[in-house]
């Protein structure tokens, strides 16, 4: 392969140059040739210098940056954003007038909410006038002869009432985003760079085949791969993209993930998939720093510099790396997890509980053992050891954590459903949780003095991550004193496609004619980065009173598979008896009255059509379920 790439996100979290000259030092040491600066808009430019200085460096520091990069033999990639994740550039009145959406946060994806989006408006000549000018700027400190165009999730693209009369006048998103992408190319070429973009946006727009076979394509994917990579997003465009790529005659690089807890199995499956084709290259990535820092991932950013370049080869000489940072007996440990990617954690249980299933027990009694591993051999390393062990540990411990207040949750809905809800032992469980994120957070003000003195925390982010769990586990302390008996509704669901953001809305109509809402957002399961599939289950709180009927309903991106429902009141059980489909898209909706694997489909489940039709988000699907008793009263 030609470039061995690591890549830093400099745009969600400024660090200080001395730590980036460190960072390239430490890519040359472990067999990287190359460094890939994440930027969006982090330099201040003769144009932009309005931006804010605390968050972004000077033209002067990034010259800086990159010249040491050159010294040390680094190929130094610039990366950037000229399609979505533009917020950063909205929050400043000369660009907001740029956006896709102008004045309410984006539909359908449900990402953070953002006034105006993070898409900018290909319709409006401004956004081209005004970007293209800030690439060329940024991009004449660079020497290499690639470029990163970004063009990945541009989730609200063309949504505005321009797009939308082009779209009406005969052009498709598809078109529009391949013309876009055809500008970027052109923009890139008139600099004399090579340009490479994210390709998972191909799995919408199918436009691959019709572009330039000089630009080069990076897949990013950071699950577990087995015989070829899953899709970002199911019921899309899918194939086998380096075997489609190498017929086409594409360059493509494969981009695995640097986890903060340094998990192996994203690099060595990905890597294992990889071979069977001739990509151009690889990029270890890293994102989103601002609440963390990226020495947990440095064991595992080794370990993949020195594998993709061919230094090591086998477990035994992987082992080998991660010991020469930790020590071999922790090396071993380390090496055995498997931390899911990203997580989804239900804590505020005040609105719904997802309930016990065997992944997430295990995880959580794997997470108990390593967490008090960690804790030792913390506590007796020194120098960049014990801040690699800081990081990790505060991860996994945060992690554990989380899943710790699901358990509190879980024992509080037995204890409704029984009228013994065990108070003390709750609060106590909840007082230990605290205590354990107050941990963390002076561990980290530690690594954070010593590598960020100076660095302000992008949006607050560091001191927001544990404020807000403070103040969820202060409003659930106050939720268990003051709780009494009350109803609890069981919605039974199939995994459905774990990057969607489809939502569901449940409302209540009771016996005596009181209606109300139970719930509405996501209900995602919370081990779904760990790629688990079944059956699994929610719990909502209702009133101590019998139910006429519920009304579930599902909007949002994609489809959701309910299998069953039940509610418990006056420690009587009830279960599903009859459901009439109200409206949308509703198939076989009998099967949510049989309690076992078989499912309904409710919602459209086409990725495609959602994303050449964004208002089908709002459009709603519903079910109107009704009960009776597990068990009739004997007349």
């Amino acid at each position: 392969m030609e470039l061995i790439c690591l890549q830093i996100d400099l745009a969600r979290q400024k660090e200080r140059v001395d730590y980036v000259k460190s960072y390239m030092d430490f890519a040359v040491e472990n067999g990287y040739n190359s460094v890939l600066l994440y930027l969006e808009n982090v330099v201040r430019t003769p144009s932009t210098e309005y931006f804010d200085k605390e968050d972004t460096y000077s033209m002067e520091e990034m010259a800086e940056m990159i010249a040491y990069g050159v010294e040390k033999g680094l190929d130094v990639i610039p990366a950037f954003e000229n399609l979505g994740h533009l917020e950063k550039f909205f929050e400043y009145p000369e660009w907001e007038s740029l956006s896709e959406c102008e004045d309410t946060a984006k539909e359908g994806r449900g990402f953070e909410k953002l006034k105006r989006g993070s898409c900018g408006c290909i319709s409006n000549a401004m956004l081209y006038e005004k970007l293209d000018a800030y690439i060329r700027e940024v991009a004449s400190l660079f020497h290499s002869e690639y470029i990163h165009m970004g063009l990945d999730e541009p989730f609200d693209f063309a949504v505005c009432p321009k797009c939308e009369e082009r779209i009406a006048n005969g052009e498709t998103k598809t078109e529009l985003f391949y013309k876009h992408i055809m500008h970027t190319y052109d923009l890139a070429k008139s600099m004399g760079k090579t340009m490479m973009m994210w390709d998972d946006f191909f799995e919408y727009a199918d436009v691959a085949e019709r572009l330039p076979r000089d630009i080069i394509f990076c897949n990013w994917n950071y699950n577990f791969i087995s015989d070829e990579p899953a899709g970002h997003w199911t019921n899309r465009i899918k194939r086998d993209w380096f075997h489609y790529y190498e017929e086409l005659g594409f360059r493509y690089m494969f981009c695995t993930y640097a986890h903060r807890a340094s998990s192996l199995y994203n690099l060595e499956s990905f890597a294992r998939y990889a071979s069977k084709y001739k990509p151009f290259g690889t990029i270890t990535t890293t994102w989103i720093r601002s609440d963390s820092f990226y020495l947990g991932a440095m064991p595992f950013m080794a370990s993949a510099g020195q594998l993709l370049s061919g230094k090591i080869s086998t477990d035994e000489e992987i082992l080998k790396v991660y010991s020469e940072f930790v020590g071999e007996d922790c090396a071993r440990l380390l090496t055995s997890l498997s931390i899911a990617t990203y997580f989804n954690g239900y804590n505020d249980f005040t609105a719904c509980c997802e309930s016990e299933y065997y992944v997430k027990y295990a995880y959580r009694k794997q997470l108990a053992y390593v967490v008090d591993e960690l804790r030792k051999y913390e506590s007796k390393a020194d120098g960049l050891a014990k801040d690699i062990l800081t990081d990790i540990y505060g991860y996994v411990y945060s992690i554990y954590l989380e899943l710790e207040i699901q358990s509190v949750g879980a024992r509080l809905y037995d204890g409704y459903e029984r009228n013994s809800i065990p108070k003390a032992e709750l609060i106590k469980g909840l007082q230990k949780i605290r205590a354990g994120y107050d941990e963390i957070e002076a561990k980290w003000q530690v690594l954070w003095q010593k590598y960020r003195e100076g660095i302000k925390s992008q949006r607050g982010k560091f001191s927001q991550r544990f404020t807000s769990k403070r103040e969820l586990i202060d409003r659930l302390t106050v939720v268990i004193e003051q709780s009494t008996r009350v109803g609890v509704l069981y919605a039974d669901l199939m995994m459905h496609d774990g990057f969607s953001t489809v939502r569901t809305s449940i409302s209540a109509k009771y016996a005596d004619g009181e209606e109300s809402l139970v719930y509405q957002g996501a209900v995602k399961p919370s081990m779904s980065g760990l790629d688990c599939g079944g059956c699994y289950t929610f719990r909502y709180p209702l009133a101590d009173k019998k139910m006429e009927y519920i009304i579930f309903e599902v909007f949002g991106e994609g489809a959701l598979y309910p299998t069953n429902f039940r509610y418990v009141v006056d420690g009587k059980q009830y279960v599903a008896d009859r459901v009439e489909p109200i409206c949308g898209w509703v198939k076989n909706a009998e099967k949510v009255l049989t309690n076992d694997t078989r499912f309904a489909e409710m919602g459209y489940e086409d990725g495609i059509k959602h994303f050449n039709e964004l208002a089908l988000s709002k459009e709603k699907s519903r079910i109107k379920i009704y009960f009776k008793k597990l068990v009739e009263e004997q007349k």
